[in-house]
C-alpha cells in the first residue's frame, strides 16, 4: 500500500498540499487519454481501473492514482471511478513535482512506494495473463520451438 511506505512527515505535508474531497460511488477522478494535473489518494472507499474494456485493478484505501502520468508526463493510460463513496486526497501535480524534484527523503519514499504499487501490479498482471488458457499454450509452443 502506497501510505505505507510514507512517514508522519510525509503524510501532514501531502495532506498541507493536498485538497481533501468526498466523492460519491461513479465518479471519474481520471479519464484514459487525458493528461490530468493531479494525483489521487484514496483515503476511504474503493475504486476501478479500467483499461482496454477491463477491470485492470481495484485500489483500496491508501492506494495512489495518477502515478504513471506524474512519472512519464504522458496522457492517463486507464481510467479511474470509484466503486464505492470516497474520500480522496487531491494533490497538485506541480506543488508535488517541485518537492519531488528537491530530492529529500520525501523524494526517495514517495518513488519508491511509487516503484513497488506498480512493480505490485505488474506482478498482478502477470499472474492474470498465465492463467489464461491461451497463454500457457503459447508457452509451451514456445518451450517446444
Amino acid at each position: 500500500m502506497f501510505l505505507n511506505e510514507m512517514t508522519d512527515d510525509d503524510l501532514a505535508w501531502l495532506t498541507e498540499i493536498g485538497e481533501p474531497t468526498h466523492q460519491t460511488a461513479g465518479t471519474v477522478l481520471i479519464s484514459e487519454g487525458t493528461e490530468g494535473p493531479d494525483v489521487y489518494i484514496l483515503l476511504s472507499g474503493r475504486a476501478a481501473v479500467v483499461g482496454a474494456g477491463a477491470v485492470l485493478a481495484h485500489l483500496a484505501p491508501g492506494d495512489v492514482a495518477g502515478e504513471i502520468s506524474l512519472i512519464d508526463g504522458m496522457p492517463a493510460s486507464a481510467t479511474v471511478m470509484l466503486t464505492a463513496p470516497a474520500q480522496v486526497l487531491r494533490i497538485n501535480r506541480a506543488a508535488l513535482m517541485v518537492r519531488l524534484e528537491s530530492g529529500d527523503g520525501l523524494a526517495f519514499r514517495f518513488h519508491r512506494a511509487v516503484a513497488r504499487v506498480l512493480a505490485s501490479r505488474l506482478r498482478g498482471s502477470n499472474q492474470r495473463a498465465a492463467m489464461k488458457p491461451e497463454v500457457a499454450r503459447m508457452l509451451n509452443q514456445l518451450k517446444a520451438a
